[in-house]
């Protein structure tokens, strides 16, 4: 715990290990931005250690710094280019900053450095949808989930990559399981919430989306409070697109108001609140 990292820090505090092990305490009690200004602090004492580089970048990526996520993957790469984790670390930052061509470069040299890791496989799975190629992207997705079966949050985006081929029994099944490997993800049933509700069933999308705000404070270990902040005005968008479906308008407008408190510069909140002032008298 964070007693045994401050010991650590006090007998050797010219080192990058401990400070990086500081970012990984904070990370767990979802303090990231003192895990961000840790794993600083170890670059700083090491500035050749690629790995801490790598560390740096994904809390960057955390924060939603893509720019500077880049560069400093960059570095890790450079540094380490022969380990399938920096690689797949600059891949993502790439990915984070919508330029995909570079990504699935370094995913790729990331799944022949290291066939057995499933995060490069992930990664092309996802530059490849975002070049719309479907088919393949979804196959890479399938043999990330194969090479980690536990993992929550692969069978999340594989549920999406099935929904977006019209398979809505395999995405649905893969969220199901994904809720069971980790309950407190408000992933699974956020994807759900869409799902069902492309189904015509907003009562059961409804439910599904209550339970995703739940829990989107667990995303608290990977994310800032201002980019979790953008998560829930999201939640609360679509919850207020279904309250306006089941026509329980006062309450579409409710959550239309408490989206745009969350995130001011949420298009989908102005739309679904004049949605709901649409269908309101005198409100035009």
């Amino acid at each position: 715990g964070m007693a045994l990292v401050t010991r650590a820090l006090k007998a050797d505090a010219a080192r990058a290990a401990p400070h990086l092990a500081c970012s990984y305490a904070f990370q767990a009690q979802r303090r990231i931005d003192q895990a961000l200004a840790a794993s600083g602090e170890a670059v700083q004492r090491e500035p050749e250690n690629g790995l801490a580089w790598a560390r740096h970048a994904e809390l960057l990526l955390a924060t939603g710094r893509r720019a500077e996520a880049v560069e400093a993957a960059g570095k890790a790469a450079e540094l380490r280019p022969e380990l399938a984790r920096t690689q797949s670390v600059l891949g993502f930052a790439h990915l984070a900053a919508f330029q995909t061509e570079p990504a699935m470069d370094r995913f790729e040299r990331a799944a022949l450095l290291d066939q057995a890791d499933p995060q490069p496989r992930l990664g092309r799975g996802l530059a490849l949808i975002r070049q719309g190629r479907l088919a393949q992207g979804r196959a890479d997705m399938e043999i990330a989930l194969g090479l980690d079966p536990g993992n929550s949050l692969v069978r999340s985006y594989l549920a999406k990559a099935y929904f977006a081929e019209h398979r809505t029994g395999p995405a649905l099944e893969q969220l199901e399981q994904a809720k069971e490997l980790d309950p407190a993800d408000p992933t699974p049933f956020l994807y759900e919430a869409f799902i069902l509700q492309s189904l015509n069933r907003p009562a059961e999308a409804l439910e599904s989306l209550q339970e995703s705000i739940l829990r989107n404070d667990n995303r608290a270990v990977y994310r800032s409070s201002l980019l979790l902040d953008k998560d829930l005005a999201a939640r609360s968008s679509s919850l207020a697109w279904i309250y306006n479906e089941l026509a329980f308008d006062h309450l579409a407008a409710k959550e239309g108001w408490k989206s745009l408190s969350e995130q001011p510069g949420s298009y989908s909140a102005h739309r679904v609140l004049a949605d709901s002032y649409a269908a309101m008298p005198r409100h035009e």
